[in-house]
């Protein structure tokens, strides 16, 4: 019987000790792109016939990333039939998908300041003081001119792209004048794509993904990625 629990134990050890192997791996094929140490969950798979073969029915991916404009905010990571191939320091997935949270203070920021960073002046900086979400009715409030005014913006998705669309507006409990829904919609319309080190590929990039989906949220929008077939490359062991 202690024979018994003594192998149980080195077992149960040897499989954490390569799970984590495998994940390290993961991990770093995407090193840099999620950011620093993402976590990574390897399913339900034992991990030693993982090693073995390299190959795992799913993995999952939490981390921080790039998606539909917004720097950094945090996302989850799916990923399908995932292949290891150590020799050719390579991580090959079928599909995977992405859901990214971002809250109504990333928004803000992100108009604010043009760049996404919370540095810098876009043109729709003084203008827009705050965001709350409003899922019930699908859009985001914004507060203009420092709370004198709100305006209801829609965000959807084109052809892989968000796109924030201006629906009505108020001063002062009245209906807002077109000529300043018109403002709000160009300075919106006028955001920059946020920078990138030059050379430097998301994993938005690194996976192929697409936008989806957007659901604005009590918290601020869920933003929905997904992508085929893709091929990482990372370091040695």
């Amino acid at each position: 019987m202690a024979a018994v629990a003594v192998l149980t134990v080195v077992c149960g050890t040897g499989e954490a000790v390569v799970r984590h192997s495998v994940a390290d791996r993961v991990s770093t094929a995407l090193d840099g792109r999620l950011g620093d140490r993402p976590d990574v969950s390897l399913g339900s798979r034992p991990a030693l016939p993982a090693l073995l073969d390299g190959t795992l029915p799913s993995v999952t991916i939490a981390g921080q990333a790039d998606a539909a404009g917004f720097t950094g905010v945090p996302v989850t990571v799916r990923l399908s039939d995932v292949t290891v191939d150590r020799a050719r320091h390579t991580t090959r997935v079928s599909g995977s998908q992405v859901t990214a949270e971002v809250s109504t203070d990333a928004v803000t920021r992100r108009i604010t300041s043009g760049d996404g960073k919370g540095t810098g002046k876009g043109k729709g900086a003084g203008m827009v003081s705050a965001v709350t979400a409003d899922p019930a009715a699908g859009t985001l409030d914004l507060a203009v001119q420092g709370g004198l005014a709100t305006i209801q913006v829609r965000p959807t998705v084109t052809d892989g792209r968000m796109k924030l669309s201006v629906t009505d507006g108020q001063v002062f409990g009245s209906a807002a004048p077109p000529a300043l829904l018109d403002r709000v919609q160009s300075a919106i319309d006028a955001l920059p794509a946020p920078d990138r080190p030059r050379g430097q590929k998301g994993a938005t990039d690194a996976l192929g993904l697409r936008l989806t989906e957007v659901t604005v949220t009590d918290s601020g929008l869920r933003i929905d990625l997904t992508g085929g077939r893709a091929e990482l490359t990372h370091t040695a062991d």
